[in-house]
């Protein structure tokens, strides 16, 4: 293996609070708001095809993409590392929002935490056997692993939301998640939970969301992780 493609041996601190700084909460390009230019951009392409957006401004979008962005970051992460590095990189975040006074991110996050939990069961009954079993594996794994870091001491809502994404992958690839992930972002603009965005413009925001988990995985895929 040539030098040049070893992976950068990084502090998960460090490497979180330099990402969520730069490229979530203060992407500043040569002076330029570049997360203001992005928010207006993807506004603007999705009211040409969908007018019920109309009355929601870059702004407002970019209020609730941020909770979403650091969701995609966790659920990127997550992919890549495994959840024993999920965990602390789960309890780093939420102290870092605390230090920020930016609890509003965190909480606001749990809404599309949830549409990813609901997604990886999306589509399975109990009724099929196949299904059924697939249920009781997720659920179990989910409660014992819950149960095992609640005895060490951790906090059990970070801990929480890291099992709420296991069991993605597939979810995620089949392009399930990003649906979920696309009507709970609707329903936090303000729209009736029973909306649906014209197929265009759904397709707009999808994209959108799935192309900010691919630049964080992709973030994530040239870094190892150190501690």
């Amino acid at each position: 293996m040539s030098i040049f493609s070893k992976k950068q041996k990084v502090n998960l601190e460090d490497f979180c609070s330099d990402f969520y700084e730069k490229y979530i909460l203060n992407p500043v390009i040569e002076g330029l708001d570049a997360g203001a230019v992005y928010h207006n951009t993807v506004i603007k392409s999705v009211v040409e095809v969908d007018q019920n957006f109309a009355n929601i401004n870059s702004q407002k979008l970019g209020t609730e993409m941020i909770p979403l962005r650091f969701e995609l970051f966790a659920l990127a992460w997550l992919h890549q590392f495994g959840y024993k590095s999920a965990i602390p990189q789960s309890v780093f975040t939420k102290h870092y929002l605390q230090g920020k006074k930016r609890d509003d991110i965190w909480d606001a996050s749990e809404s599309y935490n949830q549409a990813i939990a609901r997604s990886i069961k999306s589509g399975k009954t109990i009724e099929n056997p196949l299904d059924r079993t697939y249920i009781w594996h997720v659920d179990k794994t989910r409660v014992d692993l819950f149960e095992q870091y609640a005895k060490n001491g951790y906090d059990m809502k970070c801990v929480a939301r890291v099992l709420n994404r296991l069991f993605s992958d597939d979810a995620w690839e089949n392009g399930i998640t990003s649906v979920f992930l696309m009507f709970a972002l609707c329903e936090r603009l303000g729209f009736e939970q029973d909306f649906a965005p014209t197929e265009e413009a759904g397709f707009r925001l999808i994209a959108t969301i799935r192309g900010l988990y691919v630049g964080a995985r992709e973030s994530l895929e040239k870094i190892k992780i150190s501690n």
